[in-house]
């Protein structure tokens, strides 16, 4: 980063540090009659204020990769710190929660003050535009990808589904949300929003199974994400997103308890909320010396994850798996996983050092992406390559979700098998398309409407 945007952003970002160290002082100095409690309560709090802070900041009226990111930040760090905190009283937790969130909460402070905090002051963008003949393309494909989905999730039984035939749904439902963005001659405004409200209810209906809340959410960003980009209202979508997202996490926690019988999780929240207390379970044993290191062994199952295993009976784990014999060695051979959030991933891998080398890394790898996708937004949408490589920004974008959830093989998983089911697209579609239209760099001139109907 230039020294002009730190200084610019110091005194904000030691503002937020300052702070933290201000709650970490109600322990010190013990001022109320349960002072580790009071320090969590009011660290939790921070670091909840502090990722949705972000979010609205970052991009401006944008919905950016750094953006969907701290608001995970806020949901899986500074809500279920807090959600964890009070439901356990003073000293009813059963692992210490202060030490794993005092380390996550100055690491992503200091993330953002190092390489994200010049991205907030960004100049406002124009809206994203697309081609009205390309917006039904897209339509037309969103409804093929969709249909396909739900068919294929009614014709297998539930186990049996793949991961690719709710990736189908997904970028189906995405490309129905393209028709939100404005382009000439636009009309039927309210029409072009309530197909991509249906779609997202068809796969609610067929392709959700009260178990990938977290995809649910995913694919919500990916609409919002859209509509934020449009000219008209895009103002308040962020506002909207937070105004929606806790009814949304209590109403599906809700759906989740009273949908398994002798569920534990009587509140329905556990996967929002184990994955911190597993990260601080992964803390203790670090310190305690007997935390087993992977050496990047999970980051590597993360790069080969898309491989099947029919092909690679031997191939490595990511880290659900590699985490149940360390969190629940009883649970092994079940198929069960855990989730310790990105911190977790890299302390399990290089131990405090990975922690130290997550901010340089995350911050970067984050900042290019908003960076990249910001150029393919830039440019009028008036190509099916340019449409699709606009959606796979998106897809990337909203996959920084299970990315903080429970790290990098989840991420290559789910983002991955979306990105597939994008390029057989291409690959089926967008090549058909020459010049001077299909590949031109500049791409000015829009394609025959007759062309986008095949």
């Amino acid at each position: 980063m230039a020294p002009d945007g730190l200084s610019r952003n110091l005194p904000i970002g030691l503002g937020w540090i300052a702070a933290g160290i201000s709650a970490l002082g109600v322990e010190s100095f013990a001022v109320t009659a349960h002072p580790q409690h009071s320090a969590t309560l009011l660290l939790s709090a921070l670091a909840l204020l502090f990722g949705l802070w972000v979010f609205l900041a970052d991009g401006g009226m944008r919905i950016t990769a750094v953006g969907v990111y701290n608001f995970s930040f806020a949901l899986f760090v500074g809500f279920a710190a807090l959600y964890s905190e009070l439901k356990a009283g003073p000293g009813g937790a059963p692992v210490p929660i202060l030490p794993g969130l005092t380390l996550c909460y100055f690491l992503h402070v200091s993330t953002w003050l190092l390489f994200w905090s010049r991205l907030r002051r960004r100049p406002e963008s124009e809206p994203v535009r697309a081609d009205p003949a390309l917006s039904r393309w897209a339509l037309r494909w969103g409804i093929t990808l969709l249909a396909l989905g739900v068919v294929l999730s009614l014709a297998f039984p539930s186990r049996y589904h793949h991961l690719l035939i709710d990736s189908a749904g997904f970028v189906g439902v995405v490309l129905l949300g393209l028709g939100l963005l404005p382009g000439r001659r636009r009309r039927r405004r309210l029409v072009y929003g309530l197909v991509p409200a249906a779609g997202f209810g068809l796969y609610y209906a067929y392709l959700f199974n009260d178990f990938g809340r977290i995809v649910l959410g995913s694919l919500g960003f990916a609409l919002a994400m859209i509509l934020a980009n449009r000219g008209r209202g895009r103002r308040h979508v962020k506002v909207w997103v937070l105004a929606v997202a806790a009814p949304a996490v209590f109403v599906l926690g809700q759906i989740r308890a009273t949908s398994i019988v002798d569920n534990p999780d009587a509140d329905g929240l556990g996967s929002v909320v184990t994955p911190f207390r597993d990260f601080t379970r992964l803390l203790e044993l670090n310190a305690m010396g007997v935390l087993p290191k992977g050496w990047g062994e999970t980051f590597w199952a993360a790069a080969v994850t898309l491989v099947p295993r029919a092909m690679w009976p031997e191939k490595p784990d990511g880290l659900g798996a590699a985490l149940v014999p360390i969190l629940s060695p009883e649970m092994v051979g079940t198929g069960h996983t855990h989730a310790a959030l990105s911190f977790g991933e890299w302390l399990i891998n290089f131990g405090l050092v990975g922690l130290v080398l997550m901010v340089p890394i995350t911050g970067l790898t984050l900042r290019w992406i908003d960076r990249a996708v910001d150029r393919v937004a830039a440019r009028p949408l008036t190509t099916p390559r340019r449409l699709l490589g606009y959606t796979a920004g998106v897809l990337v974008v909203v996959g920084m979700v299970d990315l903080m959830w429970v790290g990098t093989s989840t991420y290559v998983s789910r983002t991955g098998c979306r990105l597939l089911v994008l390029l057989l697209l291409f690959v089926l579609v967008a090549w058909r398309h020459r010049p001077p239209w299909g590949l031109s760099s500049e791409g000015s001139a829009a394609p025959p409407a007759s062309a986008l109907r095949h």
